[in-house]
């Protein structure tokens, strides 16, 4: 009996030992990277811009990026412990996006898609916005040339900045003549330097907001009035 009762013991310590070695460890949690926030930035609770924001986080604080959500957001962990998101642009944080190590191809053809999108929300509100200047009223769709800009992109979960001198240092930097749908053009239309922006639709021109028409327009960037006073573009997408 005393044999059996060690070979059974035996047989159940040799069976334990190979699910041991056989079953696979289970996953390490993917490692979080470090970044410091090198621009103040709005710390939300989801990816969005209609997202309540917890806190401002301040330059020189640094976050354990846990993922990037999407081309635009990052989730990340506070210094208290606190999971929420923030932009993902370079203008914020140390935080370098692996983005780049797909398909161009890909990446190339969602940003177009995202930028038929945006014309096809600011071509949707013609007629419906009224121009203010330094006003941004999205219930009452009362907004100034950069504030139009801002809520159209935010409208399609891209957020940007409200103001000219804000949007002009916004993504890249891109010629006239490598315009592209989606980009942001940017005009200086009397002595003091960019104040007015509106987005390249394609074909040679861009849709605005502005106040001669009291509202949305499109306008031709190729000639006359407009191609005289393009100052740069922006690509942000």
């Amino acid at each position: 009996m005393n044999v059996l009762k060690k070979a059974v013991s035996s047989v159940l310590v040799l069976m334990v030992a190979f699910a041991a070695w056989a079953l696979p460890a289970p996953p390490a949690d993917a490692a979080a990277v470090e970044a410091k926030v090198i621009y103040g930035v709005n710390f939300r609770a989801g990816p969005s811009t209609s997202a309540s924001i917890y806190r401002m986080l301040k330059k020189g604080e640094t976050v354990q990026v846990l993922e990037q959500v999407n081309a635009y957001w990052l989730k990340v962990v506070d210094q208290n412990g606190k999971v929420g998101y923030i932009s993902s642009s370079s203008k914020y944080t140390t935080y370098q996006s692996g983005a780049g190590s797909g398909s161009s191809g890909s990446g190339s053809q969602s940003a177009g898609t995202l930028a038929d999108r945006i014309i096809a929300t600011a071509k949707s509100l013609m007629g419906k916005v009224t121009y203010q200047y330094g006003v941004r009223n999205t219930s009452k769709l009362i907004f100034d040339c950069s504030s139009f800009v801002e809520y159209v992109f935010e409208q399609n979960g891209v957020p940007l900045p409200w103001g000219t001198r804000y949007l002009q240092n916004e993504g890249k930097a891109v010629s006239y003549g490598n315009l592209q749908k989606g980009d942001l053009v940017l005009f200086a239309t009397g002595s003091s330097g960019i104040n007015h922006v509106g987005i390249y639709i394609g074909n040679g021109e861009f849709i605005h907001n502005i106040p001669s028409k009291n509202g949305v327009a499109i306008n031709n960037l190729s000639t006359g009035y407009w191609k005289d006073k393009f100052v740069t573009a922006r690509r942000v997408l």
